[in-house]
């Protein structure tokens, strides 16, 4: 297969960039004449005085170079390939499998190029989610190379006192020796000479050598103990290292596992009916139960989406109030905490303040002003809190790709009047324990999911966005709630469109003459 007409000129060069030197180089060697013709006045054997990255860039529509360069691509992707098997073989799932593998690949800093090279296509969001995850294992893993070359240099410590330890005990040996050699000398001597004072004073000579030597075995001996010691204390630290080498590993294995499961885990309260009855309690304090056929419906929009871990975009006006009576009724306290939008605002900063021990957060004038990929990205790994977007101004979201509508939820009140005075939130506070949840797949009504695309068609609205909020249509309940708080609002305040002049299908269902419960709530908000 051929890969560079699939890929951009970055792209190759970053292929050209990450090839090894001496793979490169042993090509040459093998094809001299071919390297001639490419690179004259140079020999193979002097490649490295040359960028051989840039080398292959220039030259990657010659035949001999870009033979090369796809003959390494295919090697990359197949070992890839193997690894990615043998790791799901071994029970590991297919994310861990591409984070283990990647990490150590040569696609390890453009993960994006190895799906566009096996035409593998995923959302921006999941790559650069995976990117930041390849990343922090590779640093992992370069750290645990670091902790094994020191415990090595820690074996060659100990083989380095062993070696001296035996040299001590062969001197001692041999100092051992030598001094028998000197008493059966003496004993000697004393035998043989007759004269007193010659014998006398070789005696005395031998006895002060005898004396030299004592001392000297006493000092190795002394030495010898201390080895011994200092040979102790080493195998002692390298057990203690090699311990906290493996428990901090395993800690921070645990940890990550710990909080990657906790955050990208949704939360619900166990008790569902107890919660939408305190929920009740507040939003009637706000002011949201008028008019009176509103409260019921807006209950249940709630419950509905507040728990399905996606953020939720909603007028500051509005959502100020609400997100204070959310947080009085789940967590018992109605302070939210807020970060606002500046220009100077980095991605570790957002990182940091959703990571704090929060239920209930708003990140306020980041639609529109900050990146909306990179936002996701962020948010996306906090799916245990419910974040809420906010801006000042509806239309806003149209100048906002609305794929964005795919990762959150578009909540509209701004027709409960009462709910914008801004009173005081008077209702006891209240805390409900929650359970962790796997959100459920989408079955849609087989009635009213093809009766909201008709509308949503009517509407002119994209086919991809339609078919994402039918897909989650699964009764009449809440086929009307999403068109009072997100639908029809989105009509009237985003694209300024009067919805019941638009849509036939519309007026038919929920017209003077339609069978919709609510039509007389949606003629009041909408007609």
């Amino acid at each position: 297969m051929n890969y560079i007409p699939l890929i951009a000129e970055n792209e190759i060069l970053y292929i050209c960039s990450v090839i090894p030197q001496k793979h490169v180089s042993d090509y040459f060697r093998h094809n001299p004449k071919e390297f001639a013709k490419i690179c004259p006045g140079f020999r193979p054997t002097a490649i490295s005085r040359l960028n051989v990255g840039d080398l292959l860039f220039r030259n990657r529509n010659n035949g001999f170079v870009s033979s090369f360069i796809e003959k390494n691509i295919s090697i990359w992707l197949r070992q890839i390939q193997e690894h990615l098997d043998q790791c799901m073989e071994d029970g590991s799932s297919k994310d861990t499998a591409y984070i283990q593998t990647l990490s150590q690949s040569f696609f390890v800093d453009n993960i994006a190029l190895y799906f566009e090279l096996i035409e593998e296509e995923h959302p921006e969001a999941y790559i650069s989610l995976l990117s930041s995850a390849v990343k922090h294992a590779k640093k992992v893993s370069d750290e645990q190379e670091k902790l094994n070359a020191d415990a090595q240099s820690k074996d060659a410590d100990i083989e380095r006192l062993q070696s001296e330890l035996k040299s001590v005990k062969d001197s001692l040996e041999n100092s051992k020796a030598k001094q028998s050699e000197y008493i059966a000398e003496i004993n000697s001597l004393k035998q043989e000479l007759t004269n007193i004072d010659e014998l006398t004073a070789l005696i005395h000579r031998k006895e002060e050598a005898i004396a030299d030597l004592k001392a000297e075995v006493h000092i190795l001996k002394k030495s010898e103990k201390e080895l011994k010691v200092e040979l102790v204390e080493a195998r002692d630290n390298q057990q203690q290292l090699e311990i906290q080498i493996r428990a901090e590993l395993e800690k921070q294995r645990t940890e990550k596992i710990k909080r990657q499961a906790a955050a990208l885990k949704p939360l619900r309260p166990i008790d569902m009916d107890e919660f939408k009855e305190y929920l009740g309690y507040n939003l009637k304090d706000i002011g949201a139960s008028t008019p009176s056929d509103c409260l019921l419906l807006l209950k249940q929009h709630l419950c509905d989406t507040l728990f399905q871990g996606m953020p939720i975009i909603i007028n500051r006006g509005t959502g100020v109030p609400l997100m204070k009576c959310v947080a009085n009724t789940l967590v018992g306290n109605a302070n939210v905490a807020s970060l606002t939008y500046n220009k100077d605002i980095s991605a570790q900063e957002i990182g940091a303040f959703l990571s704090e021990n929060t239920r209930v957060v708003c990140l306020d004038g980041f639609l529109g002003n900050y990146s909306e990929t990179e936002l996701l990205a962020l948010l996306e790994l906090h799916r245990n809190k419910i974040i809420f977007l906010t801006l000042a101004y509806d239309r806003t979201l149209r100048f906002i790709p609305y794929e964005i509508f795919g990762y959150c939820h578009y909540l509209n009140l701004n027709r409960i009047q009462t709910l914008s005075v801004g009173g005081d939130l008077t209702e006891d506070p209240s805390v409900f324990e929650e359970t962790e949840v796997d959100i459920p797949e989408a079955n849609p009504d087989t009635r009213y999911s093809p009766l909201l695309k008709e509308i949503l068609n009517e509407f002119g609205l994209a086919q991809s966005l339609t078919m994402h909020k039918c897909a989650h249509i699964s009764n009449e309940q809440n086929l009307c709630s999403t068109l009072a708080f997100a639908i029809l609002p989105y009509c009237a305040d985003v694209l300024q469109i009067s919805p019941f002049t638009v849509s036939e299908r519309l007026v038919k269902y929920a017209g003077d003459r339609g069978r919709c419960s609510y039509k007389k709530l949606f003629k009041e908000w909408f007609v």
